[in-house]
């Protein structure tokens, strides 16, 4: 008995379907949504998903979260000395506990600093004016090794608290 056209295109449909129902434990399903921010690049050290962190308009005099991930491609640690931008008084580095860190946020040779999910390590003090959702600001980021690099930064909302 000779197989159907319309036979073989039902077993392929079933095939099909069936890789569907991969479930909850599908790759797919382990992947973390992008973030509307920026990227850029200086030296060996490579900026990802750069924003300040907020779902509304910034007012003047607030403080606001700068998120990203840092991620340093060189065989020896750099350390990021600096962040500046014309629509904040001043913007403070922080280490893994939020406490204001006088020498920076260091990154590892071969690893990054993920400010995106986890803990706030940059945040803009006494904003100048309002930010808007729609706006983007420039910041000046000042590594000790890979230089300097400055990029248009969106306002995003983040993925929620942070525990």
């Amino acid at each position: 008995m000779r197989p159907s056209p319309l036979h073989a295109w039902a077993t392929v449909g079933l095939l099909v379907l069936g890789g569907c129902a991969a479930g909850e434990e599908a790759e797919t399903a382990q992947e973390t949504p992008d973030v509307a921010g920026v990227d850029g690049t200086v030296g060996e050290v490579s900026l990802d998903d750069v924003f300040l962190d907020a779902e509304d308009t910034v007012e003047a005099g607030a403080s606001v979260p700068l998120r990203g991930v840092l991620t340093n491609d060189a065989e020896q640690a750099d350390r990021l000395v600096g962040v500046s931008t014309p629509a904040a008084g001043s913007v403070q580095l922080l280490d893994e506990s939020g406490a204001p860190s006088a020498d920076g946020i260091e990154v590892p040779a071969g690893g990054q600093v993920e400010a995106v999910s986890e803990a706030v390590r940059m945040q803009l003090e006494r904003v100048t004016e309002p930010i808007a959702p729609t706006d983007t600001v420039p910041v000046t980021f000042a590594f000790a090794t890979a230089g300097e690099v400055t990029l248009d930064v969106p306002v995003a909302p983040g993925p929620g608290p942070v525990d």
